[in-house]
């Protein structure tokens, strides 16, 4: 019995068949693989925002700083004078895993530690391509490697935290200068009020300069999403160091209009070392024009970066609860900002 064999016409016809398939299903598999990534991450944010909840019930409600110096009371104290002891550090008693501090969604797998052993490779963590060291010094207290410095700090991060409710309260300076930590009960919308956000995963948004040392990688900082111009373009730092003393000034929001025109969230990630505000240190946009953010209430949810932006619900705090409970003011309006 003869068997009949596919014609020429025919193979050619299952081929464009199976190619057509593959063209539309294959990004409905990227896709997929996407929002699998993306709800991955919530799941970070969920148990990093849980677990900042449950380290200040630990102690009379009150968040951490985000880092401190190890030479905090020195009387030049600077964060290459020993390194950094930061946030991550602090949770790990409530979290117990590293790996949830990286993002699947984070280009570079995590930055390693301002300070860290380069002889080890980052205690084998290793690094993101292009990310130097700071070159650090042993103080009393310090964290010793391989007789290098390396911080107090998760050794990959994708994450950082808002420095309205978790400040950047680095040193004696900065406590002198009226910065301080902050109770959940100061806060005016503990559910509306983002914690936790996305730490850039682009090396040249991260890398500016910074107080006493050579531009490096500060993967330590917290971030903000206020200036100190109604423009936006001017940064608000939260520390002693904003016009060389205390910020006595106004503290407005961001406004998206004014962020898209000046441009920073993109042009930091060509050109460093500017004093951009401090809203590029936020991976705004992983996840398709917005982020995953852990609340202060201890949940997670997903909002689109410039929904956060909005002046009648502004989601990065209407005031600076950590440099006095300062009011947010929105730009358009100069009125300050809800939530």
């Amino acid at each position: 019995m003869k068997t009949r064999a596919f014609t020429l016409i025919e193979l050619l016809v299952v081929i464009a068949i199976i190619a057509i398939l593959a063209a539309i299903l294959f990004p409905v598999f990227a896709q997929a693989k996407q929002a699998a990534k993306k709800s991955s991450d919530l799941s970070n944010q969920k148990q990093l925002a849980l677990g900042m909840f449950t380290y200040t019930a630990d102690y009379d409600d009150v968040f951490p700083s985000a880092y401190f110096h190890v030479s905090f009371n020195d009387a030049a104290p600077s964060g290459t004078k020993g390194g950094y002891i930061h946030w991550s550090w602090m949770l790990q008693p409530y979290v117990k895993s590293s790996q949830i501090f990286v993002s699947p969604g984070d280009k570079l797998g995590g930055h390693a530690p301002t300070c860290f052993d380069t002889t080890s490779n980052n205690q084998g963590f290793g690094i993101p391509a292009g990310q130097g060291t700071a070159a650090c010094t042993a103080y009393p207290g310090s964290q010793i490697v391989n007789g290098r410095v390396q911080d107090y700090q998760v050794n990959r991060l994708s994450y950082t935290v808002n420095s309205a409710l978790i400040p950047r309260l680095r040193n004696r300076l900065d406590q002198a200068a009226g910065i301080s930590v902050v109770s959940q009960t100061q806060l005016d919308n503990v559910s509306g009020t983002i914690m936790i956000a996305g730490l850039v995963d682009n090396l040249s948004c991260l890398n500016g300069e910074s107080l006493g040392t050579a531009a490096r990688n500060s993967s330590h900082r917290s971030t903000n999403s206020f200036t100190r111009d109604a423009a936006n373009v001017v940064q608000y730092r939260g520390e002693n160091t904003d016009a060389v003393s205390a910020y006595s000034g106004p503290i407005y929001a961001l406004n998206w209009g004014n962020v898209q025109a000046a441009g920073y969230l993109n042009s930091c990630r060509r050109t460093t070392g500017t004093a951009y505000p401090l809203v590029v240190y936020q991976a705004w946009d992983r996840w398709t024009d917005g982020d995953n953010y852990g609340m202060a209430d201890g949940s997670a949810k997903f909002r689109k970066f410039n929904q956060t932006l909005n002046p009648q619900s502004y989601a990065w705090g209407k005031a600076v609860y950590t440099d006095g409970g300062r009011p947010v003011l929105d730009p358009v309006s100069g009125l300050q900002v809800n939530q």
